[in-house]
């Protein structure tokens, strides 16, 4: 079976919640699809297919006062369910409107971020509360907003530089993580869990200065999702950083990271600026290698996957497959991936 670039019948990370307020619209294109986001008179999010069924004018460009979205061009209304609930220039007033309808995406807010169901086939939504993501801090808490950024690749080159623990060394060198003159073996124990896998708990490296500025005995875990979710969870005595690096496919060809951040460590309010200024600095310089990596990729080279600092992608590309088959052949999704200790040196 050849591998899909889109993994369908999955949540996707939307946007912080921040960005959405009430009486605005929002337009992004999700896997190819352009949906349009907004809030109702709750408060509560909801994603539309971004197309009014009238001549296809997208629903973005219109006007939204809150409750009820008007089309810029011949002024059909809709409600955030989709359904229509007038059309100004039609005199015949048996006609129906309710029976036109726009597609509504699943959507939901978890813990101040907004997520939307993308699925397969747009009649059959059954499975969509399954597989909603654990961002594992207390519903009650919101994430902090750090930073988000278009990458100049496809889903699959994006997952594997997120997940790639060998070029931590060369591209993200400053004084306040690492550097390459101080590299060490590392030895990591990895377990299968939900739809991806797990970097069993252990104590954070010793030649990361990031982490020497937490007090208290320190470990972290670390967790890979599909479709493309990592997820770092530090504990520090009684307290907790959570730090999740979240990619959303564009198209084929782009893709969003967002990275948000939750801690119940009070002092971090006090530095959050400057906290959240290195985020952003090791988010860019990942950019910045893959706009490289654009260019390279513009000759078709071959490439390869080489040994245990390779792994996790490997297992990336077979829990796609697995999933894709699962969807494909409506039986449950089995986890490929088996518990193993991987080494690499960084």
């Amino acid at each position: 079976m050849t591998e899909s670039l889109f993994l369908k019948n999955l949540w996707y990370f939307a946007m912080h919640g921040s960005f959405l307020k009430q009486g605005k619209l929002i337009a992004k294109e999700v896997l190819g699809e352009r949906i349009v986001f907004g809030r109702d008179e709750n408060d509560v999010p909801f994603a539309l297919k971004d197309n009014c069924p009238h001549r296809g004018v997208p629903l973005s460009q219109g006007w939204y006062d809150g409750k009820t979205l008007q089309c810029c061009y011949h002024g059909w209304k809709f409600d955030h369910t989709g359904v229509c609930t007038g059309i100004p220039a039609l005199a015949d007033e048996t006609f129906d409107t309710k029976k036109i309808k726009v597609f509504k995406y699943p959507c939901k807010e978890i813990s101040g971020t907004v997520w939307v169901y993308i699925p397969q086939n747009k009649t059959q939504l059954q499975g969509a509360d399954e597989h909603i993501p654990n961002l594992l801090a207390p519903a009650s808490k919101k994430f902090l907003f750090v930073e988000k950024v278009i990458m100049p690749a496809d889903i699959d080159h994006s997952v594997i530089g997120l997940i790639d623990p060998a070029h931590v060394t060369f591209v993200h060198q400053s004084w306040y993580w690492r550097s390459a003159k101080k590299l060490k073996l590392k030895e990591k124990k990895f377990e299968p869990i939900d739809l991806g896998f797990i970097m069993k708990r252990h104590k954070p490296s010793s030649n990361s200065k990031g982490y020497s500025i937490l007090k208290g005995e320190t470990s972290t875990e670390i967790n890979f999702q599909l479709p493309g979710i990592r997820t770092e969870h530090i504990q520090v005595g009684k307290n907790e950083i959570i730090s999740i690096t979240c990619l959303t496919p564009i198209n084929d060809h782009e893709t969003e990271l967002n990275h948000i951040f939750y801690t119940s460590l009070d002092f971090v309010k006090f530095i959050w600026w400057p906290l959240r200024q290195l985020g952003k600095q090791f988010i860019h310089q990942d950019l910045g290698v893959f706009k490289k990596l654009g260019e390279g990729l513009k000759s078709k080279p071959t490439l390869m996957l080489l040994g245990e600092p390779d792994a996790q992608a490997r297992w990336y590309h077979e829990l796609k497959r697995q999933w894709d088959l699962s969807q494909q052949s409506k039986t449950p999704f089995k986890n490929p991936v088996e518990p193993k200790t991987l080494h690499w040196i960084t």
